[in-house]
C-alpha cells in the first residue's frame, strides 16, 4: 500500500468516509479557476471509488472534484476542453482548471473492499499548460504518474513530470489531514536535529552502496555530440554564439545532475522533520534506540516509508533535471530559429 508521507493512513480513511457520505455531489465542491490562462489538469483513475482533493494556502479543508468508478454513482462529467485527448485505456476521468503559478496540493484517494490507498503531491502549474495525472493499483501498490501534455508537429506528446510532496505548511493544524505541530522547544529541536543527522547519514550510506546512474556529459562526449549535430545539419550552419550557449546548457545540466542526491536529501530531511515536529516528546526520546515495542514498531514503519520516499524523490529529481535541460535546449533552438531549417531540432 502506498500512502502519503505527510499524512497518516487514518487521514485517507477519513477522506474515504467523507467521500461516501457526500456521494450525491458527483461534481464536487471545487470551482474551476477563472483566470483566462488557467492551467488544465486531467485526473485519470483505473481504481474504484477514486477522488481527487484540492488544497491551497487559502483552503486547508479539502475541495472535492467528484467521484470516479463508483458502482452506485455515475462518474462526474467534469471537462475543460483539453487539447490532448485522454488515452483509450482510461477507465474513469475528470478535468479541472487550476490557478497558474499557485502552489497547490493534490491528494488522490481510492478505496475498495480490503484496501485504502492514496497519494499526495504538490504542483505549481504553469499558465496555459495542460497536465494529466494517472492513478492505478498494480498488485498491492498504488502507482501515480504526472505528465505535461502538449502537441508537437500535430502529434500528442506526454512528458513525465516530477512528483514532489512538500505538503502545505500554512495549513498545519488547520484541517483534518494536517496534523498539529508541537512547540519547537530547545529540547525537542536538539532531539530532532540529532535524529535527522543520524538518518541522513544512514540514507546516504544506502545510496553509496547502490549504483547511481551517471547523467553528466564529459567534455569529450560533448565535442562528439556537437560534431554529430553539425554533420546532421549539413550545409546549414549556426553562429558561434549558438554553440557557446549549447555548451553552457550542458554545463548547467552537469551541475544540476551533480546536485541530485543533495536535493533529494533536502526533501527527505524536510519531510522527516515535519513528521518529527508532530511527534510526542516521549516518542522522540526513544527514537534512536527504542525500548518500547509500540514505539519500535512505529519508528520502523516510519523509516520504511521514508526510505521509499527518498527513492521516489531521487527519481523525481532526475526527471526534473532532464526536463530543465530539454526546456533550455528548446529555448535555444527557438531563439536561433533552428526548427525552420533542421527537423531534428529540440522541442519541449
Amino acid at each position: 500500500m502506498s500512502l502519503s508521507l505527510l499524512h497518516s493512513p487514518r487521514a485517507f480513511i477519513a477522506l474515504a468516509l467523507v467521500t461516501l457520505l457526500s456521494g450525491c455531489s458527483v461534481h464536487g465542491t471545487y470551482p474551476d479557476a477563472a483566470e483566462p490562462d488557467a492551467a488544465k489538469l486531467r485526473f485519470i483513475s483505473n481504481t474504484t471509488n477514486s477522488t481527487l482533493f484540492v488544497y491551497d494556502a487559502q483552503h486547508c479543508i479539502s475541495e472535492t472534484t467528484g467521484i470516479l468508478n463508483n458502482m452506485f454513482l455515475v462518474d462526474t462529467k467534469r471537462r475543460v476542453d483539453m487539447l490532448v485527448p485522454p488515452p483509450p485505456t482510461a477507465r474513469g476521468l475528470l478535468e479541472i482548471k487550476l490557478a497558474p503559478g499557485k502552489d497547490t496540493m493534490l491528494m488522490i484517494n481510492t478505496n475498495g473492499s480490503s484496501y485504502v490507498c492514496g497519494k499526495a503531491f504538490n504542483l505549481t502549474p504553469k499558465a496555459g499548460e495542460e497536465y494529466e495525472v494517472t492513478f492505478e493499483l498494480q498488485g498491492r501498490q498504488c502507482s501515480t504518474l504526472l505528465q505535461r501534455l502538449t502537441r508537437l508537429d500535430g502529434k500528442d506528446v506526454r512528458i513525465p513530470q516530477p512528483l514532489f510532496e512538500t505538503g502545505m505548511p500554512s495549513c498545519e493544524g488547520k484541517g483534518p489531514i494536517f496534523g498539529k505541530l508541537l512547540p519547537d522547544t530547545p529540547q525537542r529541536m536538539v532531539l530532532i536535529d540529532r535524529i535527522l543527522d543520524e538518518r541522513a547519514q544512514s540514507i546516504t550510506a544506502i545510496v553509496s552502496e547502490n549504483k547511481v546512474d551517471r547523467m553528466q556529459t564529459s567534455p569529450q562526449e560533448l565535442d562528439e555530440l556537437i560534431s554529430k549535430r553539425k554533420a546532421l545539419m549539413g550545409s546549414y550552419t549556426l553562429p558561434p554564439d549558438y554553440w557557446n550557449q549549447f555548451r553552457q546548457n550542458y554545463e548547467l545540466s552537469n551541475q544540476e545532475s551533480a546536485g541530485r542526491l543533495a536535493r533529494a536529501l533536502g526533501f527527505y530531511t524536510e519531510v522527516y522533520r515535519q513528521r518529527l515536529r508532530g511527534t510526542e516528546d516521549a516518542v522522540l526520546e526513544q527514537w534512536m534506540q527504542p525500548t518500547d515495542s509500540a514505539i519500535k514498531s512505529r519508528v520502523a514503519e516510519n523509516d520504511k516509508l521514508m526510505v521509499q520516499y527518498y527513492v521516489n524523490t531521487r527519481k523525481s529529481v532526475t526527471i526534473e533535471v532532464v526536463n530543465h535541460h530539454m526546456e533550455r535546449m528548446a529555448q535555444l533552438d527557438q531563439r536561433f530559429d533552428v526548427c525552420a531549417h533542421f527537423d531534428k531540432c529540440s522541442r519541449y
